[in-house]
């Protein structure tokens, strides 16, 4: 599948993650044992929320929640715009006989892809560029049953240079959307969308898409999180 991006913010950050998809469980701190220990109970939080769920994934990377979610879910399908993430993830989970990835656009899933009780992202809203936040909604919510529960979560705002190394600067672009500087391990330089949205924001997007919503944010964990339930969608006149 190829892509059709609609602006240059969201291509250049799918290209940033292609190339980082080597390097990505090493950069993400997916291997250091100090920051998986901060992710236990967070683990098992997702774990309890997504028993019994058929789980759409989104962003679903090199497969490290996917692997995580199919402990307790009934099947998981994670969807990633790059085959390097997809062959990631399916190297990591191809033991998995419920679980299974397609290249797919956020922004434009197809009725293929089936319906879930239950949707699912880490590290994606984000990347979001802010005029295309009703368009990915919209795509999600498609696939997704009346009542499905959701689970966003994301970073918290840091304050730059990252520990890490791998962001160096941020600034505002003309659409309103933060554009981080990322560097690879190799030096190549990528200008992402990273948007730090304000639950205000959040809330006021998911008018229309979702019920019971409830915002939590983990200092501890450096995360936001995100969950509600899917209303049924408004059908076009």
């Amino acid at each position: 599948m190829t892509p059709h991006f609609s602006d240059a913010t969201s291509e250049e950050t799918a290209r940033y993650y292609a190339a980082r998809a080597p390097e990505y469980d090493l950069s993400a701190g997916y291997l250091t044992h100090d920051r998986e220990t901060l992710r236990v109970a967070k683990k098992k939080r997702y774990q309890k929320l997504f028993r019994g769920h058929d789980v759409l994934e989104i962003a679903c990377g090199t497969g490290y929640w996917t692997e995580v979610l199919a402990e307790t879910a009934k099947s998981v399908v994670g969807i990633d715009v790059n085959p390097e993430m997809i062959d990631r993830a399916q190297s990591r989970c191809g033991h998995l006989p419920h679980v299974k990835f397609r290249l797919a656009d956020a922004y434009n899933i197809g009725p293929e892809a089936g319906t879930y009780t239950a949707g699912f992202a880490v590290w994606w809203w984000s990347h979001i560029p802010r005029a295309r936040v009703g368009e990915f909604l919209q795509s999600i919510h498609r696939r997704l049953i009346p009542g499905a529960l959701v689970v966003f979560s994301d970073q918290l705002e840091y304050v730059v240079p990252r520990v890490d190394g791998m962001a160096t600067q941020r600034h505002e672009d003309s659409n309103g959307d933060t554009i981080e500087r990322r560097i690879l391990s190799d030096g190549r330089e990528y200008d992402i969308v990273k948007n730090f949205p304000t639950e205000q924001e959040l809330v006021s997007a998911l008018c229309g898409f979702g019920s019971d919503i409830q915002y939590r944010e983990w200092p501890e964990e450096l995360h936001w999180e995100l969950t509600y339930n899917a209303v049924p969608m408004a059908q076009p006149e």
